[in-house]
């Protein structure tokens, strides 16, 4: 399976002032940039270990590697920090690197008050409602209501809301889902969808149209009608695959799969649909050009 990701991997670069860029930092976490304006979306950098999950031990954000992160990224470029739930593996690390970009902080109720806990100024924390729009320089972002897959023993975890400051470290199953939320964004050069969650509602994407869909796969369920309720709903002419990853272990250690993530399967599947779209997988940790969608054929830059 790692060959085959390995064999889709996005390969164009181009990193010059036109387009927009991503880097994929793992799980749902993505930074798109145009060079003027970044948004941050679920960056979870600090990694905890099954031990410490399975053992409901307390989650200790890793401020220092949160702030390499920053600093890798460009802390001056990051304009907002987007939370799509609550779950730790997306909500985790946000407030530190909003944080360390003084950027706003924006998702649920659940999302701002995990915020709180962590220390932000009610000045960077912004809550936002199902249909809501907001833009950052050159970026609209619609959040799209959604739900989350059943991603452990056919159940959501850690359902319910956080509805006090959530003080870190705090065990996983304090991260409460909250709302979940698909993110429309919309630049001059195309329109990107994150849907870094593998649910969906039936009609959630009626009359949308995408270029890209940067599709979560892990927990998906049935991946016939995943594809249908959003890869071919949308349109879209690129998906990319994330939180595919193994998201237990360090990001230092490299690409791996997610055990039951069945990546093979979902390849198989959205071959069959090659004339929709295509599918690429995007490189770890390595800035590649997004849009427009004619500049994704050379090899990926590290970000060092």
């Amino acid at each position: 399976m790692k060959k085959h990701y390995k064999s889709l991997l996005m390969d164009k670069n181009g990193l010059g002032q036109e387009g927009v860029r991503l880097t994929w930092l793992g799980t749902a976490g993505i930074f798109i940039t145009d060079g003027k304006t970044g948004i941050l979306i679920d960056p979870y950098v600090s990694r905890f270990s099954l031990s410490t999950i399975a053992f409901r031990l307390p989650l200790k954000p890793d401020r220092a590697l949160i702030r390499n992160w920053a600093e890798k990224l460009g802390r001056e470029k990051i304009t907002a920090v987007i939370v799509s739930h609550s779950h730790f593996d997306h909500a985790a690390d946000a407030p530190f690197f909003a944080i360390e970009a003084g950027a706003p902080l924006v998702g649920t109720e659940s999302t701002v008050n995990v915020g709180r806990g962590a220390g932000l100024e009610e000045s960077k924390l912004i809550a936002v409602k199902p249909g809501q729009t907001i833009t950052f320089g050159d970026f609209t972002i619609e959040f799209i209501e959604s739900v989350h897959g059943a991603a452990v023993l056919g159940r959501v975890p850690f359902p319910g809301t956080i509805d006090q400051p959530l003080v870190p470290p705090a065990a996983a199953g304090k991260y409460r889902l909250g709302g979940v939320f698909a993110l429309l964004i919309e630049h001059p050069a195309g329109t990107i969808l994150h849907h870094g969650s593998a649910g969906f509602k039936p009609g959630m994407y009626d009359g949308i149209s995408v270029d890209v869909v940067l599709l979560g796969i892990s927990g998906r369920g049935n991946t016939d009608r995943y594809l249908e309720n959003v890869a071919l709903k949308t349109r879209a002419k690129l998906v990319v695959p994330i939180h595919v990853d193994n998201f237990l272990k360090p990001l230092k250690d490299g690409m791996s799969f997610l055990p039951m993530v069945k990546f093979g399967e979902f390849c198989r599947k959205a071959q069959q649909h090659r004339e929709a779209f295509i599918m690429r997988t995007a490189p770890l940790c390595k800035e590649v050009t997004m849009l427009p969608l004619d500049a994704t054929i050379l090899p990926g830059v590290d970000v060092q």
